[in-house]
């Protein structure tokens, strides 16, 4: 796998963009299943030309899969073509003292993202699901970690990530996939959805202020946007907190993705 990631680096990125949009394109065409997957989630969720926005949709992770193997732990790429708006609600939130956790959807280049963020500011904590590919587990981690991130595994017990928030830690986690529970579902694009709340509890038990963030393109450069936070409020009940922190997190994710509905992850299955 090192030796095919190396090969596939070393060649120029028009080359790479050519590579991963004939293979998305294969994929599309030859699983059918998962293409009407994404289609029907576009036709319910944003409606319009669900089909079109679907095959648009291949081809931006197909160019986003050859920007990330080319650039991907790139300081002197990110250095002059990423920039960070909203650095000063990190300083807020991070002056709280209670840690801070970054939330994010499979919107936009994610991956990028946290890796400019560790280059242009300070590496943070990332919580990740990991791959079935053991090999292939070993290299993103790898390239994940070459950006100054430290990478852990969502498998962790629960305290490991609460002694690293109240250690005033920085947190980054993805929560718009699918929870393997049915205990906690919200409205997400007006369906009902599987939500893993675990963020919105770490921040009403523990005071953590969670800031949504994303990537978006200017031309030919990228702009990391950090949002306003989120805050807790001590005065609700545990569940009335934790459920309305969830909601103000997937309210951000919906406003991103109506604006450019071909930049979400629609081949997931979300609401199973």
């Amino acid at each position: 796998m090192k030796f095919l990631f190396k090969a596939l680096r070393s060649l120029p990125l028009p080359i790479l963009n050519l590579i991963t949009s004939s293979s998305l394109v294969a994929v599309y065409i030859a699983l059918p299943k998962r293409r009407r997957l994404a289609e029907e989630n576009i036709k319910f969720a944003i409606g319009g030309d669900w089909k079109r926005t679907a095959f648009k949709t291949y081809l931006y992770f197909a160019r986003m899969l050859a920007v990330n193997i080319k650039y991907l732990g790139d300081r002197s790429f990110v250095e002059r073509h990423v920039k960070i708006t909203g650095i000063e609600n990190y300083r807020f939130a991070k002056s709280l003292g209670k840690g801070v956790i970054f939330t994010t959807a499979h919107f936009g280049n994610w991956e990028m993202m946290v890796c400019a963020f560790a280059f242009l500011h300070e590496p943070i904590y990332v919580m990740v699901r990991p791959l079935d590919n053991r090999s292939v587990d070993r290299l993103v981690n790898e390239v994940r970690s070459s950006c100054g991130n430290k990478i852990l595994s969502k498998r962790l017990s629960a305290f490991k990530f609460i002694e690293l928030l109240r250690g005033g830690g920085v947190l980054g986690v993805l929560v718009d996939q699918a929870s393997s529970d049915n205990t906690f579902k919200l409205d997400f694009f007006g369906r009902k959805a599987r939500v893993n709340e675990g963020i919105a509890v770490f921040s009403h038990r523990l005071g953590v202020p969670i800031l949504p963030a994303y990537m978006k393109e200017n031309g030919r450069g990228y702009e990391v946007v950090i949002e306003e936070p989120i805050l807790p409020d001590p005065s609700k009940s545990f569940k009335e907190d934790v459920e309305e922190i969830m909601k103000k997190v997937y309210s951000r994710f919906e406003e991103w993705i109506r604006k450019e509905p071909h930049k979400y992850f629609w081949m997931h299955n979300r609401w199973k």
